[in-house]
Formats: structure tokens, sequence, C-alpha cells
């Protein structure tokens, strides 16, 4: 048979049996494989939103956190007020003692604080006002002049160096209401006037 013939038959030979059945199975079974394997290595991009209750767990967090911060920068603000309320006394203490050391025996104080008492002679730049409270006691810090006892009412009315050296206040309370009511530094007896607004106070009096 000529060579050509030959090779023609073989071919038709191979080309007409069936593919075996192993190699198909083989060859079914590493497809899935591969399909698997890309399944597994592509997961769903799909993501599971939040439950109900995550949120309302989220918000609360958010919540407590809000109020924390706003009491803790509340109770800040104060302190730093309070603070400069017992500056502003401070500050009035020496301008009454320069009054009283510009009196006859520099012995006396006087009676109320204003303009005329402090300022005007230059024992202070402007009389302090509350930094907040101006509706408790008009805004001013509570002065008091006293005779020389601590607790009578001096006589007369008086806010010169002069009328002053002619009058009786020996001594004086001055007071400003803390709105940290638990300050250290607070009076063991809140004045009236603070008790009344629902604060603390802070009083000094003369040297």
């Amino acid at each position: 048979m000529p060579f050509t013939n030959v090779y023609t038959e073989l071919r038709r030979s191979v080309q007409d049996k069936p593919f075996p059945k192993v190699l198909r199975t083989e060859n079914l079974e590493l497809s899935n494989n591969t399909q698997t394997s890309s399944l597994r290595s592509h997961p769903s991009k799909v993501k599971r939103g939040f439950t109900l209750i995550e949120l309302l767990v989220v918000i609360s967090i958010i919540a407590i956190l809000i109020t924390i911060i706003v009491a803790t920068f509340g109770t800040t603000q104060q302190k730093a007020r309070d603070s400069r309320r017992r500056t502003d006394l401070d500050a009035l203490k020496k301008a009454l003692e320069l009054f009283k050391s510009d009196t006859k025996g520099s012995s006396k104080y006087p009676s109320v604080i204003n303009d005329n008492a402090l300022v005007t002679p230059k024992y202070i730049k402007e009389i302090p006002q509350d930094p907040s409270l101006s509706t408790v006691n008009g805004g001013n810090y509570i002065y008091n002049a006293f005779q020389g006892n601590g607790t009578s009412n001096c006589t007369p009315s008086a806010d010169t160096t002069t009328d002053a050296s002619n009058g009786n206040c020996e001594t004086y309370k001055l007071t400003a209401c803390l709105e940290n009511t638990n300050d250290a530094n607070k009076d063991a007896t809140t004045d009236p006037i603070c008790s009344a607004a629902g604060y603390a106070s802070y009083t000094i009096t003369n040297p």
C-alpha cells in the first residue's frame, strides 16, 4: 500500500474513535476545579450592611461621648470665669487700699464702690464687672462696708476720701458669685444674693 494511503487510513481511524472516557472525565474535573478556584479567589463584592441594633449602639456611644465633651467644656469655662472673678476682687482690693491710704489717718474705706470713689482718683482703670452673671446684683460684685466691729453699717454715705475721712467705714466684705459650686475656695456660708441665684460665693475682706 502506498505511504500516502497508509497515512490517510491512520488519520481516519483516529478521528472515528471516540475520545477516551477517562480523559473526558479528567478534563471535566479539571474544568470544575478551575471554576471553583476562580470563585474562591474572587469572593462576592456585596457587603453586609449594619443591623438596626448595631446602628443604635453606635448612636448611643456617640451621644454619650458628646455629653461628656459638652459637660467637660462647660465646667472648664465655668472655672475660667470663676478665676477671673477672683482676679477682679484682688484688683478691687488693691484699689480700696489705695483709697484708704489717702483718707485721714489712712483708716477709712468708701461706703460704696463706684467710679467717683476709685476710677476718678485713678486707683483703678475701671470698675470690673462680673464676666457672665449680669442678672445677679446687676452684674456688680457685692460690696458691703461696715464700722470697726465688722457688722454695723457705716455712715454717712461716702465715695470720696474727704467724706470717708469723716465717716466710720473701717472694714468691708467684697463678694463674687461662683458658677462652680464645688470650688475649693468657696465660702463656708454662701452669700444670700449668690445663694438665691443658685451659685456659690467667694468673699475677701480688708487686711
